[in-house]
């Protein structure tokens, strides 16, 4: 028998003991070092894996959520530890997302469909083309935060959520944005019926028209929700009008009919002329016979109008929508915007940097505008300020974003009604008119500065697309209505 030296190993159970016990040691040390970083760190970084197990096998379970608690979280709740900038909480389970993407595609190997790379190009362009300008922004932290809130982060979420939605069942995801148009619809009509916000009534760096001084300036009150102002939750709730017209059109029951009633509540009495603008057009692109249509429909509007404005005249609310002094401010702001446009064609002044240079370009204020020329804030249209914001380059990489969504969504809707995937044809048609909706309704508010409605309609363009890989497997598209 051959004499050999025998190594004595140590016991697995003592190794793993000693492992733990080392990093324990060092965590300690690092967190003595480091402070409350550390913490937050670790504390970072065990949600992001928790989550990313919850989700790398469902896709589905957490989307929905997320686009819930962007519409519902109010705006100006967050987290700040003093460590890193505030963090909102509507966004959090969208960061996650984004930040556990790497480890969904690279470990969990989740499908990264290459037919999206053009789509994902586009949006990189874009983002590329508003990045330009933030040079002129200087130490400006929130024209900084909100250009990272709504032209950064809102292209990440699309590439994003393309590919998800991609490989997850996009009809959930559609019925959560229908539910939470409902109930944003639901919210407003009670806080127009209650008069009150408490979410904004504690807001101190937010200017709040409360009922109050509604009352005081013979305006009216209009329902903020948990947005930053109630044009935004009109926006919002616009944009998941088309879902509620595509749910209503392939249920057809009751419940679907008093929902989009519950939607039109809404929306009336949110008040944002803007955003009617939008949803009639979009409604009018559902009907075959629109011209038809409008010539039946205009006189009885316009009948129906003159004697609702005779007998309601003299009501805050009639006198807001006919109140021609809005327009003739709007016209002073858009010519003050062209002229700083004049002189900063190419770039533009920065993001958000209107306020701050728009006073050096008023030479006289027509008597026709009643307004104070020192507190225009904004120009009131999303192309102008994009052009006076972020120059000629900006406003061409917007305008070609718009353009390329919407055509080819249409051109894509095209074959998937020729393959017979009408319930994927009508998804990718509802997202298309969520965004014609959005553009229109940007001729007359600055929507891009508003972070939830941009974020949600980058989302919804993401949805149309990602609509034509998902669903191509389903045996439950070709008994689904046509679009």
């Amino acid at each position: 028998m051959n004499s050999a030296t025998h190594v004595q190993r140590w016991p697995e159970s003592t190794v793993r003991l000693s492992v733990l016990f080392l990093a324990a040691l060092a965590g300690g040390c690092l967190a003595a070092i480091t402070g409350l970083p550390f913490l937050y760190a670790v504390i970072v970084l065990g949600t992001l894996v928790v989550f990313a197990a919850i989700v790398s096998g469902t896709p589905t379970l957490m989307m929905g959520p997320a686009l819930w608690l962007l519409g519902l979280f109010p705006f100006s709740w967050g987290i700040q530890t003093g460590v890193v900038p505030k963090l909102f909480g509507d966004e959090v389970v969208l960061l996650l997302y984004l930040a556990a993407a790497p480890l969904l595609y690279i470990f969990k190997k989740r499908t990264w469909r290459p037919s999206f790379n053009n789509f994902i190009l586009v949006l990189a362009l874009f983002l590329f083309a508003e990045s330009l300008s933030l040079v002129l922004v200087g130490h400006d932290l929130i024209a900084t935060r909100n250009y990272l809130e709504t032209f950064v982060l809102g292209p990440l979420l699309a590439i994003f959520f393309v590919q998800e939605a991609a490989n997850a069942d996009s009809e959930s995801i559609a019925t959560a944005i229908v539910w939470l148009t409902v109930i944003i619809a639901g919210l407003t009509i009670i806080e127009r019926i209650v008069q009150r916000n408490p979410v904004m009534e504690h807001v101190t760096n937010i200017t709040y028209l409360s009922p109050q001084l509604a009352q005081l300036t013979n305006g009216v009150y209009r329902p903020y929700v948990s947005f930053f102002h109630p044009s935004e939750t009109g926006a919002f709730m616009a944009l998941g009008v088309p879902f509620a017209i595509r749910n209503a059109k392939q249920k057809r029951a009751g419940l679907s009919a008093a929902l989009l009633v519950v939607i039109a509540g809404g929306l009336f009495f949110n008040a944002t002329r803007g955003v009617w603008v939008g949803v009639a057009v979009a409604c009018l692109l559902l009907m075959p016979n629109a011209l038809l249509f409008l010539a039946g429909v205009v006189p009885a509007v316009f009948l129906a109008g003159t004697i609702g404005y005779l007998f309601l005249k003299d009501t805050p609310y009639m006198q807001r929508l006919t109140d021609a002094n809005n327009l003739f401010s709007r016209f002073e702001s858009w010519k003050l915007a062209l002229r700083v446009f004049g002189d900063h064609p190419l770039l533009g002044v920065g993001h958000m940097q209107f306020e701050q240079v728009y006073l050096s370009y008023v030479q006289d204020l027509s008597n026709a505008a009643h307004f104070d020329i020192a507190k225009v804030y904004v120009v009131d249209n999303m192309y102008l300020t994009v052009l006076v914001e972020h120059g000629l380059v900006g406003l061409l990489a917007l305008i070609g974003l718009f353009a390329y969504a919407i055509f080819g969504m249409r051109r894509m809707r095209g074959r998937l009604i020729a393959q017979g995937r009408n319930e994927s044809a009508s998804l990718m048609r509802a997202a298309e008119l969520a965004l014609v909706i959005y553009a229109i309704t940007g001729c007359f508010a600055d929507l891009d500065l508003f972070t939830k409605a941009t974020k949600f309609v980058f989302i919804l363009m993401a949805l149309g697309y990602a609509a034509n890989a998902s669903g191509e497997h389903s045996t439950r598209e070709i008994a689904a209505p046509r679009p």
